[in-house]
């Protein structure tokens, strides 16, 4: 049973699919007597990994920005969602720097904090044909959680959606997204 649950969304677009999908997932929740986390990373500053290890040897990182609040956030939460749309076969810039930010928790001393937790993966998506065009980013997510021990127990794609609130027009997605909300306690 997810008691805690804190989505990411990393999209930059205001209002966008991302955000509708993320709006109906909290909406279903909170239906469902849950009341997520939502860090929106467009509205934060994070900075870039500059890879100097401390989180390594002082269990800390050197920056103190937005990510050490997302950090407690994380280290509380039982389920994280990663919402975000494919961009060029990968994922935002905004949440490639996030999750670059995540190697904190990849040294063993930092590893127990997220070790054990479970992730959901929301991505809408242009492209038509799922399967072929999110072989890079499933690979992606699976080898990044996979070092950290987070075990995702579900990928949503949410395809052939593009401009501004055409997800919209997509009652199922609205729907599956709903769902996806109620049974957040049930995981």
């Amino acid at each position: 049973m997810a008691e805690s649950v804190l989505i990411v969304n990393g999209a930059s677009r205001i209002n966008g699919n991302t955000d509708i999908l993320v709006g109906k997932i909290i909406e279903g929740a909170k239906g469902a007597g849950s009341n997520p986390t939502l860090v929106e990373l467009r509205s934060k500053h994070i900075s870039n990994c500059i890879g100097c290890y401390s989180c390594r040897d002082e269990s800390k990182c050197s920056f103190q920005d937005d990510m050490t609040e997302i950090r407690n956030f994380i280290n509380k939460s039982e389920l994280l969602i990663f919402a975000c749309p494919l961009y060029w076969c990968g994922v935002t810039g905004l949440m490639k720097t996030f999750l670059d930010r995540l190697f904190f928790y990849y040294h063993l001393q930092n590893r127990e904090l997220i070790t054990g937790k479970k992730a959901i993966i929301i991505t809408p998506m242009n492209q038509k044909n799922v399967d072929d065009e999110s072989k890079i980013l499933v690979e992606f997510y699976n080898r990044l959680l996979g070092c950290l021990g987070v075990k995702i127990i579900n990928m949503s794609f949410f395809s052939d959606i593009m401009e501004k609130g055409s997800v919209l027009k997509k009652l199922e997605y609205l729907k599956q997204a709903y769902a996806i909300g109620t049974n957040l306690k049930n995981l």
